[in-house]
């Protein structure tokens, strides 16, 4: 690698390492340290700070690089939270014309980081002049921008339509079915008791031989958009109570599991009502994830879900459709507009990742790693990459966007007197 002392093998390696296969930048190291015996390539070890520092540096390159030049651009915009007050605004675009040339749904890999924006809060008149400092920095005006409708994205996107006209706004269709499904399930008497029930069961049998067969915790935060899990284990549970079979040859205390888990029984129709109207969104997911909005959007997914099995599928397929029709209004004839921000998601989860236990410090500049982890790291993408951006870059940009981490501050507050000794 021109300017570096290791070759573009051990920097990839050591990159992908990190990224895909989820190791530690400690681990990365070793793990290349031990290659050392077999492939003569990898002669030296980098040390985990010299990861650190390309990962950084990959990942800065990827927010400034030059952008094409296109009217088929989309963003897809949300905010991620770490400890303390900053949050960051995560602008990434795809062009309409790769997604729809790859016929499949959004991957990490089609996506391109337009700005990371941290601020100490949010409101819908920063959310547009960010939105508006994206465009000019970039020189992208979008297609079409996705978000999950907060309050400060859905004002801030409608202030920044105002000077864009062309600029369509979509809804995430995983946080309309998240949206339906809390509709339905709040009406529900049922499925409060069925939550509580589930818990009391978690706790009876998790130090028991029957402990195999506990349920899913369901999330405390968005737990509308996952309760597939839960669902679906008592959904199991239920069927293997009507045909209880011993596990591992281990004799089966059939009392002890009607005792604890009888209680499903009550359940069975509600569950089917549920099931019913979960097959329903995931058909919707789907869908939507693969084809988008467009104009024939609501009569084809009608064909996959009506007639649902169950009336509250019914209502939920209803008003999905409705919804999707209502989407598709912003896609012109032919286009294929994105419904889904839920890659988006997914690389927020894999920032978080690298940011790993230093989210404890707030923000960090291995938030840089976030725009990392969209580059397929070729040889001369990391020739680029490596020989532009330097390492003082990563301090600026980080001093000019993060300042003073919770970490410093941390320090400062607990600094020793002068004089004074530790306890």
């Amino acid at each position: 690698m021109p300017g570096h002392t290791y070759r573009a093998g051990a920097i990839r390696l050591f990159l992908q390492l990190v990224l895909d296969a989820a190791c530690s930048l400690r681990g990365a190291s070793a793990v290349i340290g031990l290659l050392s015996d077999f492939c003569p390539e990898f002669t030296r070890r980098p040390a985990a700070s010299t990861g650190q520092t390309w990962l950084l540096q990959v990942g800065l390159y990827e927010l400034t690089r030059a952008k094409a030049a296109a009217d088929d651009w989309v963003w897809i915009i949300d905010h991620s939270v770490q400890l303390g007050t900053l949050k960051c605004l995560v602008i990434v675009g795809c062009r309409l014309s790769a997604w729809r040339a790859a016929d499949r749904a959004l991957e990490l890999q089609d996506l391109s980081v337009i700005a990371l924006e941290p601020v100490e809060k949010s409101t819908g008149v920063l959310v547009a002049q960010q939105l508006a400092a994206a465009t000019e920095q970039s020189g992208i005006v979008p297609r079409a921008i996705v978000s999950d409708q907060g309050s400060d994205l859905k004002i801030g996107i409608s202030t920044y339509r105002q000077t864009h006209e062309e600029t369509a706004a979509t809804h995430d269709m995983a946080h309309q079915t998240a949206n339906q499904m809390k509709r339905e399930l709040d009406a529900d008497e049922r499925w409060s008791k069925f939550i509580i029930a589930a818990g009391q069961t978690k706790q009876r049998l998790a130090m028991t031989p029957l402990a195999h067969l506990v349920p899913p915790t369901l999330r405390s935060k968005a737990r509308y958009m996952n309760l597939e899990e839960l669902i679906l284990w008592g959904t199991k549970t239920l069927r293997y109570l009507d045909d209880p079979r011993p596990v591992s040859g281990r004799e089966l205390d059939r009392a002890a599991l009607q005792a604890k888990l009888g209680w499903l029984y009550e359940y069975r129709a509600a569950l089917a009502e549920w099931d019913a109207a979960m097959t329903v969104v995931g058909s919707t997911l789907v869908y939507v994830r693969h084809a988008g909005y467009h104009q024939q959007a609501a009569d084809e997914l009608g064909g996959c879900l009506l007639p649902a099995a169950s009336e509250m599928g019914q209502r939920v397929a209803l008003r999905l459709l409705d919804f999707v029709a209502r989407q598709s209004t912003a896609a012109r004839p032919g286009e294929r507009l994105l419904g889904s921000s839920e890659c988006l998601e997914s690389l927020i989860g894999k920032g978080k990742r690298l940011e790993g236990q230093h989210s404890r410090s707030g923000f960090t500049k291995m938030i840089l790693g976030l725009a990392a982890s969209v580059v397929t790291p070729t040889y001369e993408y990391l020739t680029a990459a490596l020989t532009t951006t330097k390492t003082q870059d990563v301090l600026d940009w980080c001093h000019t966007h993060l300042g003073t981490s919770l970490a410093t501050q941390r320090r400062q507050a607990y600094a020793l007197l002068p004089g004074t000794k530790p306890a």
